[in-house]
């Protein structure tokens, strides 16, 4: 697996969604299960200057539900859509082909970039008592996913 970080820089980033749904007002003591899903979807797009390029459409959805909850609908849904724009700025030009087949080594880069999206919210809702990790760990022997759950 090709790490794109190593050739890609991330030139630009745009929320085009934020969804948030609170089923009913919470109380600070209230222990959550959050569930996380990141999806990465890569796109075409023409070069600029030269320069190759890529879009990702990244979708976080995260649902929580009280611990003790064993009912199916859950307490919170947020979800946030990110586009992100990566410029090649080294190596051989990589195809579109080859960008789609190692793009989940991009998750370690937009994951925080979401999560810090994703902090303001929580605190609106009244929800600063879920805590969503940081990063996502890294395993080198495997191919990236493109969706993990936390």
């Amino acid at each position: 697996m090709i790490n794109l970080l190593e050739r890609f820089a991330l030139a630009h980033t745009q929320v085009t969604r934020l969804n948030a749904d609170l089923v009913e007002i919470v109380s600070q003591d209230q222990k959550f299960s959050a569930k996380v899903e990141l999806k990465l979807t890569p796109r075409e797009m023409p070069t600029d200057q030269g320069v190759h390029q890529f879009q990702v459409t990244a979708r976080m959805l995260c649902r929580g539900s009280r611990e003790a909850d064993t009912s199916d609908k859950p307490l919170f849904t947020i979800e946030l859509v990110m586009q992100a724009v990566y410029r090649q700025f080294t190596g051989e030009p990589l195809s579109f082909e080859v960008f789609s087949q190692n793009h989940g080594s991009l998750t370690r880069q937009l994951y925080p970039l979401m999560h810090h999206q994703l902090q303001p919210v929580f605190k609106q809702f009244g929800l600063d008592q879920v805590r969503l990790p940081y990063d996502l760990f890294n395993q080198p022997q495997e191919p990236a996913p493109q969706r993990q759950v936390h």
